[in-house]
């Protein structure tokens, strides 16, 4: 055996599959990463979501809500309807998604129309009429026994993001950019509280983390009302991705007068009053 002769068949097959290699390799250029934003366009850009916040003070969509995890998906109709005026809530500082002291009403229904779910959340307080358990629970947004009932965190800034299809701003002490097309909401400690992805075609909001709570919202399917910007598309990821929900819009409507009659939650005589956290029936 020439051992000799194999040594330089390995030698010119190396060769060859470098050269190859080389070839196949070469359209496919490595872009340098996009420069960090300027301070003066992330001050514009915040400004105008923030504008955003401001300039729907009632809306309400209906559409199809799928909710997911590892092993399941099911699909809902829902109809979301909320109030954010100051006088709608407890408070004189609401109307924004950062301090939602508004009203918010959701109904689940089965694709075929029958009730599910009714929720009503004003301000810190929720209520849930159960149609399946027929009983109408109470409490907080922060009640312990909450999670187990609606396996999807209830923070007021995620609530005001899904419902109002644009993304709430949280209270920041300063915004860093590392890269192009992004930036960053710190706290006074420098650790991070919310994170922006924006889309490299225009300046909208593609995805946005809620930093603090490890949750994620990507927008897409941007529409215009009049000035009014909002994704017809939401996908949400709860902490661990163990849970998410996809919300497809297919009919939204802004700043029209909502009778108090649609933020009416009474429960039908047979139904059982349970408060949060406590879990039991009152008698």
């Amino acid at each position: 055996m020439n051992f000799a002769k194999i040594h330089s068949g390995i030698k010119t097959l190396l060769t060859a599959l470098a050269f190859i290699a080389f070839q196949c390799c070469s359209p496919l250029t490595v872009n340098p990463p996009a420069p960090a934003l300027e301070e003066k366009r992330v001050a514009a850009l915040v400004s105008a979501f923030a504008a955003q916040e401001r300039v729907a003070e009632t809306f309400f969509f209906s559409g199809t809500l799928t909710f997911n995890n590892r092993n399941s998906e099911n699909a809902v109709q829902i109809l979301l309807i909320t109030d954010a005026t100051p006088r709608a809530g407890t408070d004189n500082g609401g109307g924004t998604g950062a301090c939602p002291y508004g009203r918010m009403k959701i109904e689940i229904t089965h694709p075929w129309g029958k009730p599910l779910l009714h929720i009503l959340i004003q301000g810190q307080r929720i209520h849930i009429l159960d149609f399946n358990e027929k009983r109408i629970y109470g409490g907080s947004l922060k009640s312990k026994g909450l999670f187990r009932r609606i396996p999807v965190p209830l923070d007021p800034s995620i609530l005001w993001s899904l419902a109002r299809a644009f993304p709430a701003l949280l209270k920041y002490r300063e915004i860093a950019s590392m890269a192009g097309n992004q930036f960053t909401f710190l706290d006074v400690m420098g650790n991070k509280v919310q994170h922006f992805e924006l889309y490299s075609a225009e300046p909208l909001p593609r995805k946005v983390c809620f930093c603090k709570q490890d949750a994620t919202i990507v927008f897409s399917d941007f529409d215009d009302d009049d000035g009014i910007l909002y994704a017809r598309q939401m996908n949400f990821r709860g902490p661990d991705l163990k849970v998410g929900l996809d919300i497809d819009i297919e009919q939204m409507a802004f700043n029209a007068p909502l009778p108090e009659a649609v933020f009416s939650m009474e429960a039908p005589p047979d139904f059982k009053t349970v408060h949060l956290g406590k879990d039991h029936p009152e008698h």
